[in-house]
C-alpha cells in the first residue's frame, strides 16, 4: 500500500466515478482502477461495489476511507515537520575562518549582519589552515574565510573581501628601515624568520624565493606575534602580511612594501551546490558591499 494509492482512493470516493477522479488526479482511467484494484488484492478486501454506475463504498470500504483520511493527514503533517528542519538546517550558517576577522575588521560586521538576519543562526569556527580546508571539503563548513592562495586547492567559489599583500619586516636599525620598499634580491642574504611551513603565507614565500633564484637561510618558523617580536630583537627580518603588522606592531620594527608588490588577498569561498549555498551567498555579498 501506497500513499498514491491512498489519494486515488480518496479521490474516487469524493469524485463519486473513476472517470471524474482520473481527471482530476491527471491519469488515466484504467490506470487508476489498476492501482485500486492493486490496493483491494493487496488488503484482500473489497472497497468499492462496482454493480453501480457510480462508485460506493462498501462497508469495509467506508472504514477504510476513514482511515485512508487519517492516514493521508498524518502524511502530510509528517512531511510539514521535515519541512521545518529543513528550513531550520537552511537557516544555519557554518563558518570556518581563519584566525584573522580582527585583522581585516570582520568582526562588526559580522555582528551586524546577525543583528539585521535574525533569522540565520551563524556558528564561527576559528582554525588553522589544515583544519579549516579539511573541515571544507568535508562539508564541516558551509563557507570558509581565508587568504586566496589557500583556497587555489578547493573546488569551490571564491569571491575577494580585501586585499592585503607581503611586505618585508625589518629592525628599525636595518639599512633598509627608511626606504620606501624593498626587493626580495635585496634581502637575500638574511636570515629569514617565517611563519609555520604548513600555512599559506609560508609556500607563498617559497613561491616568491623560488621566482628569484633565492636560497633563503630560514632560521625559524612561528606565530606573527613571535616573529614581529623576534625581528626587533634583531634576529633576522621576516615576510608578513601587512595587516598582521598593524596587528603586532612593534616601536623597533620597520615594515616595507616590497618591489614588486606581492598580492595576498583575502577571500571567502563557499560550495558550488551546498545545502546553504543560497544563505551563504547573501552572507559573502554582504561582507563584500559592506566592508571598508
Amino acid at each position: 500500500m501506497t500513499f498514491d494509492q491512498l489519494k486515488y482512493f480518496i479521490a474516487v470516493v469524493e469524485e463519486n466515478t473513476f472517470f471524474d477522479a482520473a481527471e482530476t488526479l491527471h491519469i488515466s482511467q484504467s490506470s487508476l482502477s489498476k492501482q485500486i484494484m492493486k490496493l483491494e488484492k493487496e488488503l484482500d478486501i473489497t472497497l468499492l461495489d462496482r454493480s453501480r454506475r457510480s462508485c460506493s463504498l462498501t462497508e469495509a470500504g467506508q472504514f477504510f476511507y476513514q482511515e485512508a483520511l487519517q492516514l493521508t493527514k498524518q502524511y502530510r503533517q509528517t512531511l510539514f515537520g521535515l519541512k521545518c528542519f529543513r528550513e531550520n538546517r537552511d537557516s544555519e550558517l557554518r563558518i570556518g575562518t581563519l584566525p584573522i576577522l580582527s585583522h581585516y575588521r570582520l568582526i562588526p560586521l559580522i555582528k551586524k549582519y546577525s543583528e539585521i538576519h535574525r533569522q540565520i543562526h551563524l556558528e564561527i569556527d576559528e582554525v588553522e589552515e589544515v583544519e579549516l580546508i579539511n573541515g571544507f571539503n568535508a562539508g564541516k563548513y558551509d563557507l570558509i574565510i581565508a587568504r586566496e592562495p589557500l583556497l587555489r586547492q578547493c573546488s569551490c567559489e571564491t569571491c575577494i573581501l580585501v586585499h592585503d599583500e607581503l611586505t618585508a619586516v625589518l629592525p628599525s636599525s636595518h639599512r633598509y628601515a627608511h626606504s620606501s620598499s624593498v626587493s626580495l634580491p635585496e634581502l637575500a642574504c638574511e636570515d629569514f624568520l617565517l611563519m609555520n611551513r604548513y600555512t599559506s603565507v609560508f609556500h607563498l614565500c617559497m613561491e616568491e624565493f623560488k621566482k628569484y633564484g633565492i636560497s633563503a637561510n630560514i632560521i625559524r618558523n612561528a606565530r606573527a606575534e613571535s616573529i614581529i617580536g623576534a625581528v626587533a630583537a634583531n634576529e633576522g627580518i621576516s615576510l608578513l602580511p601587512m595587516s598582521n603588522f598593524e596587528v603586532f606592531r612593534h616601536q623597533n620594527v620597520a615594515a616595507l612594501p616590497l618591489a614588486p608588490p606581492v598580492q595576498l588577498p583575502v577571500a571567502a569561498a563557499m560550495k558550488k551546490n551546498g545545502s546553504s549555498a543560497r544563505a551563504a551567498k547573501e552572507f559573502i555579498s554582504y561582507l563584500c558591499k559592506n566592508i571598508e
